[in-house]
């Protein structure tokens, strides 16, 4: 996988949100029912993307969380970034430093431009985008089950 454990509960966190009206705050334990997340360990993970300024937050009966930006102006790379950082992206892929185009490793020549298309994707693919695509999904899940059940 691209990104850890802790990053993909934050997408799909993310992306569970950037399907909710932009007006309102959405309650921790719907998020990690909606997403069957552990609900503490998400907890934390939200309030390090309140941090990092993609969620916002607020407490009370009427709280929770919502994108602190729009969908469309949030990217792959920024959670990944938020949760992970990027240094695994940047270094090298065998663990020979210094790794360079002047002194490359065994792997510089092929690592180097899949890296570059990885951080691509990832800095063009948007919470906008993950949102169409899981609607996408749980229709297709939807005409099977109703196929299934014919």
């Amino acid at each position: 996988m691209l990104y850890s454990g802790r990053c993909e509960y934050a997408v799909r966190a993310l992306t569970y949100l950037a399907q909710k009206p932009a007006n309102g705050f959405t309650l921790l334990a719907e998020i990690t029912e909606a997403e069957d997340l552990p609900r503490a360990f998400t907890g934390k993970i939200l309030q390090d993307l309140v941090r990092a300024g993609l969620l916002r937050s607020a407490r009370g009966p009427t709280g929770g969380y919502a994108l602190a930006l729009p969908s469309a102006d949030v990217s792959l790379l920024q959670i990944v970034e938020s949760i992970d950082g990027t240094a695994d992206l940047d270094r090298c892929a065998v663990g020979l430093n210094p790794c360079s185009d002047d002194m490359p490793c065994p792997l510089h020549d092929t690592w180097k431009p899949l890296r570059t298309e990885i951080k691509q994707y990832l800095e063009e693919t948007t919470l906008l985008d993950l949102a169409a695509g899981v609607s996408r999904k749980r229709k297709l899940i939807e005409r099977a089950n109703a196929t299934n059940s014919v």
